[in-house]
């Protein structure tokens, strides 16, 4: 039997002590590791050649490591990125973690329990307990619950993984029907907008600093996910004669392609981020080095990234900055990006699709401020009149 973690552990029943005693940020380092799939795949088939249930002993550890990483489709930048894995563990393992703590309860709780197990010895009852409590404990910054757009995206998670236990057979009840609807409305939404005139002085203070006038640039000019640029390679960059134009192609949320307009005046920016960097600036589909690289010409990583850039953005001390409940981030680009688009004429559904937005309500969510302001009665009224 294969035990992720720690490998020479042979039984089910060590898991419990297992997880009780190792740290949270160890496990998820743990299960980062895709060394693990190829092993649980070859079980899989051991246990369909032998007409057994594939997941025939496997441990609650491997089918959390096993959903997470195992392939969805084809192509490998189809299947989940890097980051969206490291999210996806942070909540299973929380979740995990969680019923080992309450393992002594569910073992009175439960008649028919089975020892050594945890996620099998769920009955909904435990689900709905949970979430309750998953929404009002001190799990989130600073000591708050979460917020909720955090349980939002947390519920739905473990709503999937809970389902895909149900389809599969490893748990025998619909346990994914107690995660209680943990929708939003509008005003809970976290204020993400930024004005295209304030994102336009951010990028014009670091006109004299190549290597953040580039990243603040494309970030403006693209409407891209910190992710999306992260991982970005100079080969998905292509020059189209017809145009005139240089553009960026790849892949982003949900694997959804997407392909950016960069025009000569902006490309000369990202060019000379790379030569700092002391990259080619010659286009060539067979070069593998990063669109933006760090210092070592190695890919950011997402969250360095993104810290690094709202590092610069606090760094310019800007009267912008004054006065906003929350910093200004990459996402924030993107906001500025649809208002853009929206103030030049673009319609909803060419934005929409600009943001590569499955939903265009989550696009009006974008605009929807722009929009009440600059379609305000009150400009009816005539600032002489009174």
């Amino acid at each position: 039997m294969v035990v992720i973690v720690f490998t020479d552990l042979e039984k089910k029943e060590k898991q419990t002590l297992l997880i009780q005693n190792t740290t949270t940020t160890l496990l998820i380092k743990e299960m980062q590791k895709e060394g693990y799939l190829k092993e649980l795949q070859l079980l899989n088939e051991k246990n369909e050649r032998n007409q057994e249930w594939e997941f025939t002993d496997f441990s609650d550890l491997e089918m959390i490591y096993f959903y997470i990483h195992r392939k969805t489709h084809i192509r490998d930048d189809r299947n989940k990125t890097k980051g969206t894995k490291t999210e996806y563990l942070r909540t299973l393992i929380q979740f995990y973690k969680y019923i080992e703590k309450n393992y002594s309860f569910l073992k009175k709780d439960v008649p028919d329990f089975i020892e050594g197990e945890g996620l099998k010895n769920l009955r909904p009852r435990h689900i709905h307990r949970f979430h309750e409590y998953w929404s009002t404990a001190p799990l989130g910054k600073k000591g708050k619950p979460y917020s909720p757009a955090t349980i939002q995206s947390k519920s739905a998670v473990l709503k999937a993984f809970l389902r895909w236990l149900y389809e599969v057979g490893y748990v025998q009840y619909p346990l994914q029907e107690k995660i209680l609807d943990a929708s939003i409305s509008d005003h809970e939404i976290p204020n993400k907008d930024l004005y295209p005139e304030e994102a336009f002085q951010i990028i014009n203070f670091y006109k004299d600093h190549p290597i953040n006038y580039a990243l603040l640039t494309t970030l403006m000019i693209t409407g891209l996910r910190i992710a999306e640029i992260a991982k970005a390679k100079w080969k998905d960059i292509s020059y189209d004669v017809a145009t005139g134009n240089f553009w960026l192609e790849g892949y982003g949320k949900r694997n959804k392609p997407f392909l950016k307009r960069i025009s000569p005046i902006y490309f000369e920016r990202i060019k000379q981020y790379r030569k700092r960097r002391k990259l080619s600036t010659v286009i060539d589909k067979k070069d593998e080095t990063p669109l933006f690289s760090d210092r070592n010409q190695k890919h950011y990583s997402t969250k360095n990234l993104s810290n690094y850039i709202i590092k610069v953005i606090l760094d310019t001390k800007l009267p912008i900055l004054d006065g906003r409940l929350n910093n200004i981030t990459p996402h924030s680009f993107r906001h500025a990006f649809a208002i853009y688009l929206y103030r030049q004429g673009a319609d909803l559904y060419t934005i929409q699709k600009e943001l590569g937005h499955s939903d265009p309500k989550t696009t009006e969510r974008y605009l929807e401020k722009i929009i009440k302001r600059e379609n305000s009665a009150g400009f009816f009224i005539k600032d002489n009149d009174f």
